[in-house]
């Protein structure tokens, strides 16, 4: 990781730093990064308000925003669409999944009293 990754930035290249606008907000640090992070590796310049202090106090639950310069807002909020529903396809198959083993390990349990039945009677 790069030294200038480390923090936040908030002056981008050839961009004021008043020129940007909130793409989306964040109670969740690790989501906030997550987010920031798909975004840069989209090619869009972006940065968290909040995120040291979020670290320094996080019982505080303060509100994470993400920045991006005002050119990169549209494929900014396309690309965070497109990755939750991305993230909300995969939980309803992980909760499909999740239903299938609670099933099979009930029908285990069932064949394994009937089992027991059998060879005890």
């Amino acid at each position: 990781m790069r030294q200038d990754e480390l923090l936040d930035d908030f002056g981008w290249a050839g961009h004021e730093a008043s020129s940007g606008e909130v793409v989306a907000t964040f109670y969740s640090p690790l989501e906030a990064e997550v987010a920031a992070a798909r975004l840069r590796a989209e090619g869009i310049p972006c940065f968290l308000v909040n995120r040291t202090a979020q670290s320094v106090l996080p019982h505080l639950q303060l509100l994470m925003r993400l920045y991006v310069p005002t050119p990169w807002v549209e494929h900014a909020r396309a690309v965070l669409a497109e990755t939750r529903a991305e993230l909300e396809s995969a939980s309803t198959a992980s909760s499909e999944l999740g239903m299938w083993i609670v099933l099979f390990a009930f029908l285990g349990l069932l064949l394994a009293i009937l089992l027991v039945q059998m060879v005890n009677g």
